[in-house]
């Protein structure tokens, strides 16, 4: 028995149907007065050429959203949020040359969105992410570890 499931066990990471599991926070950027960071749980499931992300947010408020693993070319369109949280020129500078990027909308129950954009660090050789976040009322985040 337990080599059957050490053998599923095996068969899922090899598939890459694993899920991951990490700590991230959300850096509340457009607020005033400054509010500390949100710690969120953030789970991915990867499929074959999809993946689905989970986020639980402090209380429990939980939000979801799928992705391509394809790696698209960022589009301009949060590139001012970037910019806002990174610096002038980061988009243009780091974002649009970066190995891999994601886009996706992860909603909750209650209909609110998160639209949440991610790149790989530049130079960064551990696979680290950053990226920005914007809620449904237009609050700017920044995205990371």
């Amino acid at each position: 028995m337990l080599s059957r499931s050490l053998a599923a066990l095996a068969l899922l990471s090899l598939a890459g149907c694993f899920p991951i599991s990490a700590p991230f926070h959300l850096y509340p950027i457009s607020a005033a007065p400054p509010q500390p960071p949100v710690l969120c749980r953030f789970k991915i499931h990867f499929g074959w050429q999809s993946a689905t992300i989970t986020a639980t947010l402090p209380g429990g408020d939980l939000y979801s959203g799928s992705f391509a693993l394809h790696t698209a070319i960022p589009d301009r369109e949060l590139a001012p949020y970037w910019d806002q949280v990174f610096g002038s020129g980061y988009f243009n500078a780091k974002v649009l040359g970066s190995p891999r990027h994601f886009r996706t909308v992860l909603k909750n129950d209650q209909g609110a969105e998160l639209v949440l954009e991610m790149h790989q660090i530049p130079g960064d050789n551990h696979g680290g992410m950053e990226g920005v976040a914007i809620d449904s009322h237009k609050g700017i985040y920044k995205a990371g570890y």
